[in-house]
């Protein structure tokens, strides 16, 4: 049988001290609970997108706030570290409560979608999208977790 090539168990706990602060922060930070220093720094970019009412041009330069981006990658970062990450026994029952947490986290993250095409529009639309982009991991991380300590 195939197997799934998973990082050493190590690294789950490691993903864990990354993921849970991050994603309090990142909430906290997002619902103006927590007032962050504004901190930017100067990033390249591209803005070629052809439809795109900006200039166009590669290298534009721009001054981005860096906490909303560093706790972006950080919540990547640990939520890979912690789904992607072996279990101590690493077996075929492992493996299926991985498949269909993977499944149930997508069926879960388009019925969101769905539910937010219908009922938001705007600005709003767009920022619900970009936290749409973190559901999918968030979600297997809790429910592949969830259905572990359950067994």
């Amino acid at each position: 049988m195939n197997t799934l090539k998973l990082f050493p168990n190590r690294f789950k706990k490691i993903g864990w001290l990354i993921f849970i602060p991050s994603l309090i922060l990142g909430i906290l930070s997002l619902t103006d609970i927590l007032t962050l220093p504004e901190v930017s720094v100067p990033v390249f970019y591209n803005s070629g997108f052809p439809l795109s009412s900006e200039e166009n041009g590669l290298f534009k330069n721009a001054e981005i706030a860096i906490f909303p981006n560093l706790f972006g990658m950080l919540i990547i970062i640990g939520g890979i570290l912690v789904g992607c990450s072996k279990e101590k026994i690493e077996d075929e029952y492992i493996s299926s409560l991985r498949l269909k947490s993977v499944f149930w986290s997508l069926i879960a993250t388009y019925s969101i979608i769905l539910i937010l095409f219908l009922t938001i529009f705007g600005s709003l639309f767009f920022t619900a999208m970009i936290l749409i982009m973190f559901l999918p991991l968030v979600l297997y991380v809790f429910r592949f977790n969830y259905l572990l300590l359950k067994k």
